[in-house]
């Protein structure tokens, strides 16, 4: 039998331990290799996915391989996030996360929540940022924050605002709102989606309501509603003319979010990789112009950036569910 030298048997572990990183650096240098599905766990329609089918068009286009987004409705966006939270960590399967299924899920939800925002899931990145605005019926004789609170102040009880439903974050607006306003005495009106809450603020069944900024802007730009106040930390570009509560001296913020998360135990560099496609896909001008349209501001940030967002949110969000006393049913 004849042995290797020395020099032959180190150069022989060389090549065996550099053998074992190539199928993962192979994998990132070919990565995508077949389609990625974007879970989108609402239905079809609203901001997360026109988001999703924007950004898989772009992500096709620049990738050569399909991105194909998959609406998984279900309990306020939970049952597509669990699904994800357990799926394969090959990159091929990511979501479009909220921060109604990420910040507020925890607390409504409590120990009926299927996952752990932070420990069943990869952050790839918090993608954009959008305002909620608060509004107003025209017959309320308030035009401004400061206004209306010594309005609703004189008359407890006497005001009531719509929402989406309890525990949805336009209710959850609304209760930050009015406790940053000093304990508001307002009567919350729930309804069975964002339609009909809307519907009843134009009819004149609810004083308020607090909607996402772009299905605001038809009814202000008609002059149907009165748009109170953005409850945001800055000014939307869509609405420049309308000032944040927090300038008026009433301090809260409600921006809402769409994040890309991946299910756990994704290998770091495949996250950087994911990381890297959907920040050029958001970054392109078109992409842009067109989020900018339905009030979305593209953030891309890092992993650890959205992270943050995540532990300042969870928080947040959870103090006012406990506030309302909502629970989920």
């Amino acid at each position: 039998m004849i042995r290797p030298s020395r020099r032959q048997a180190l150069k022989l572990v060389g090549l065996v331990a550099g053998s074992a990183v190539l199928p993962a650096a192979a994998q990132t240098s070919t990565f995508p290799s077949r389609p990625i599905r974007i879970v989108v766990p609402h239905a079809p329609g609203g901001n997360s996915d026109t988001f999703g089918r924007i950004v898989a068009q772009k992500i096709t286009d620049q990738t050569g391989q399909q991105a194909i987004v998959e609406n998984r409705p279900g309990a306020g966006g939970t049952v597509g996030s669990a699904l994800v939270s357990k799926s394969a960590p090959d990159g091929y399967t990511v979501v479009v996360a909220d921060n109604g299924t990420h910040a507020i899920a925890p607390t409504l939800y409590g120990a009926k929540l299927p996952y752990d925002v932070f420990k069943d899931f990869t952050p790839i990145m918090l993608a954009a940022k959008f305002p909620t605005v608060i509004m107003l019926h025209p017959s309320v004789p308030a035009a401004t924050p400061k206004e209306f609170v010594a309005l609703a102040k004189s008359q407890p009880g006497k005001f009531t605002y719509s929402s989406a439903g309890t525990g949805n974050g336009s209710h959850l607006t609304m209760e930050l709102f009015r406790s940053a306003a000093g304990g508001l005495d307002m009567v919350h009106v729930p309804y069975k989606g964002g339609a009909p809450a809307v519907q009843a603020l134009l009819a004149g069944e609810v004083q308020l309501t607090a909607v996402s900024v772009n299905t605001s802007l038809p009814q202000i730009q008609s002059g149907k509603v009165r748009a109170l106040g953005v409850a945001s930390s800055k000014r939307s570009p869509a609405l420049p003319d309308v000032a944040t509560f927090t300038e008026n001296g009433i301090d809260f913020e409600g921006d809402s979010w769409l994040a890309i998360i991946g299910p756990p135990g994704l290998p770091p560099d495949i996250a950087a990789r994911l990381n890297q496609i959907f920040t050029a896909a958001l970054r392109d001008p078109d992409t842009e112009a067109r989020l900018a349209k339905i009030g979305l501001e593209v953030v891309a940030s890092s992993p650890d950036d959205f992270t943050k967002v995540l532990q300042h949110d969870v928080p947040k969000w959870g103090a006012a569910v406990k506030a309302s006393g909502a629970v989920a049913e």
